[in-house]
């Protein structure tokens, strides 16, 4: 027999064979393992035990459903990317400790990274899981051996193997982490009143917590706690830009409208209380904790705007037009205290943008100089002023100086105080109405009987008296003084009054606003909340009170420093009716004939004189000899 042929075959034109697919296999997150042990195997259980040993009571519902959104949600990638928003005493710092020790008691192989607003913090939040390591007895076998790595900031569990990076280890979210590796990182708090303040720190923030990206391992989970500060939130960035997932807790049950702004972001605990009783829209979520007439109380201290952020989570306010007052409309440039342009014009562009003026406002609302600026200059036509005195609380007295010239408003100085009417508030206020001339001020009678008025008369008049014999006025001059003029607060809603008084004159561009007004105000709220004012000082600040303010009744938990410009702004409303260009070329019409006058005077004045040189004395004759 001979040898088969072979058989040849073009690939080309061979039939495709199908492929059998083989799913892969689905990756359980090292979250959901099961281990056989209700402790291990379910979360819940174990921060219930946890706050049994911590003698507090058993976890209320709504930390029971963070704890099990926190297990058993679904992964948004191979590496999750979750927010876990909650108001204020909710205890989700807590219930996340517990849930790094949770994670280190089933495997105390993985790596745990706590960064946070500050490094102090953040120290805490690592002390807090020692601790409970050394007391906790099913949590004894992870106390460090001695060895092994055991400080304020970083230590090992015992069955660890060596490793460069700790088993816990706590940043500040500006440090350096290069070189560590983690399995779980949480960002408590990293955003905080102080660092999102300004867009600018906002930015530099989320430039920060990028690096987490860059060290957590495949299959790792990154998780943020936080409180939104402003409605700018980074959250937000990171939600659009970054893929992460957020879940809200709010402090009350939302209504409709509410619910349709938090969309998917809203618990399903929440969504599924409320679908079986409606009626719960608007009362307290944790009864048990904070009861409706507590809830009602803090928003009265907070303010609407940040109640809003702080206990409903609600970031929505962030709608452009429910702010209707832009720091962007205003002018801002350094103001004299005498004259000022004949006319300045507005303009926005990067090339007119203030860099070097921090604001307290939306992302977005940046403050300009002049787009362009007359030559010519002019005195201010009147310099007036208005004081809104402190009532009682932590309220500040106001005092706002301002001018007019050719129907556009200077707004040279704005200071305020804490101390009510002290004497070294009332010498302050006297020295600061002497210095600029006012000719001026209207003070709000909140104590009736026009109390401070009264009380501010002698230190003015001593004021005045003192800056006499320093600067004694030309013979004839009348002695200058400064009129107090006492008026009774309105009765219309006050944020009402005072977006009435700026909203037009402001989107016409009729406001100059001293630069360095604005850089002593978020000096100011820097320093306040240096010395311990707290997450409300910048509520202090002008900046923020005219970017937040609202149609709202009570939106700002204060207001003294944007009514006292409102008000002032109100004290020139006829003015500003004018048209400032008209008003520029008058005056320099009237400068034209001013100095007309002079030269005229002036040629009279010389041919005068040249006459008398030229009268002939007696025996002379004009161009003649002498006789």
């Amino acid at each position: 027999m001979g040898e088969p042929k072979l058989k040849l075959v073009d690939p080309g034109k061979q039939p495709k064979r199908p492929r059998k697919h083989t799913p892969s296999p689905k990756v359980i997150p090292f979250n959901q393992i099961k281990y056989g042990d209700p402790v291990l195997d379910d979360f819940r259980v174990f921060l219930t035990l946890l706050w049994r040993h911590l003698k507090l009571p058993d976890p209320t519902p709504l930390q029971l459903d963070v704890a099990y959104y926190m297990q058993h949600h679904e992964w948004s990638g191979e590496i999750d990317h979750l927010i876990i928003m909650a108001f204020r005493g909710m205890a989700k710092s807590w219930i996340t400790g517990a849930y790094v020790l949770w994670t280190l008691l089933r495997d105390p192989q993985r790596k745990v990274l706590v960064a946070s607003g500050s490094v102090r913090r953040a120290a805490a939040f690592v002390n807090w899981c020692l601790n409970l390591i050394a007391e906790m007895p099913i949590l004894q076998h992870l106390r460090p051996k001695p060895n092994q790595r055991q400080s304020g900031q970083a230590f090992d569990v015992g069955p660890a193997r060596p490793d460069q990076t700790p088993s816990v280890f706590a940043v500040g979210i500006t440090a350096q982490i290069v070189g560590f590796r983690g399995d779980l990182i949480i960002g408590d708090d990293v955003e905080t009143n102080t660092n999102s303040m300004t867009p600018e720190g906002r930015e530099k923030v989320a430039d920060s917590v990028r690096e987490f990206d860059a060290i957590i391992k495949p299959g790792g989970q990154i998780i943020f706690l936080g409180t939104p500060q402003t409605e700018s939130s980074i959250y937000n960035i990171l939600e659009k830009e970054r893929g992460f997932v957020i879940k809200i807790w709010p402090a009350r049950f939302p209504n409709g409208k509410q619910r349709r702004a938090y969309g998917h972001r809203l618990a399903r605990y929440i969504i599924w209380k409320l679908e079986n009783d409606p009626t719960l829209a608007g009362s307290s979520t944790e009864p048990t904790r904070f009861s409706d007439e507590d809830l009602a109380q803090r928003e009265l201290s907070w303010g609407k705007a940040g109640f809003a952020l702080q206990y409903m989570l609600d970031t929505s306010l962030a709608d452009i037009d429910k702010y209707p007052l832009r720091l962007s409309n205003l002018i801002v440039m350094s103001l004299d205290r005498r004259t000022a342009p004949d006319l300045v014009a507005w303009g926005t562009g990067d090339h007119l943008a203030l860099k070097d003026v921090q604001t307290i406002a939306l992302d977005g609302d940046r403050v300009y100089g002049p787009a362009s600026v007359s030559e010519t200059y002019s005195k201010y036509q009147s310099i007036k002023a208005t004081i809104d005195p402190s009532g009682e609380g932590k309220d500040e007295t106001t005092l706002t100086i301002g001018a007019l010239l050719h129907s556009t408003v200077f707004v040279l100085k704005q200071a305020g105080w804490l101390d009510g009417h002290s004497e070294t508030t009332l010498k302050e206020i006297a020295n600061l109405l002497v210095e600029y001339n006012v000719q001026s001020v209207r003070v709000e009678d909140n104590f009736g009987q026009g109390m401070f008025a009264q009380l501010l008369k002698p230190y003015l008049k001593e004021a005045w008296e003192a800056k006499d014999k320093q600067q004694p006025r030309p013979f004839g001059e009348n002695r200058k003084s400064t009129e107090i003029i006492t008026e009774r607060a309105q009765r219309q809603q006050k944020e009402l009054r005072i977006i009435s008084a700026l909203e037009g004159a402001l989107n016409n561009h009729r406001i100059v606003m001293s630069k360095e007004l604005l850089l002593d105000d978020y000096r100011v709220a820097n320093s306040r909340a240096a010395q311990g004012g707290g997450d409300l000082s910048d509520r202090y600040s002008l900046m923020y009170q005219l970017t937040r303010i609202t149609r709202e009744p009570k939106c700002l938990s204060h207001d003294d420093r944007i009514e006292g410009f409102a008000e002032l702004v109100k004290l020139y409303a006829e003015q500003l009716g004018l048209m400032a260009k008209e008003g520029a070329e008058k005056a320099e019409e009237k400068r034209i004939e001013e100095e007309l006058e002079k030269l005229f005077k002036e040629t009279d004045r010389i041919s005068r004189a040249s006459f008398a040189r030229k009268k002939l004395r007696g025996g002379l004759r004009g161009g003649g000899a002498r006789r």
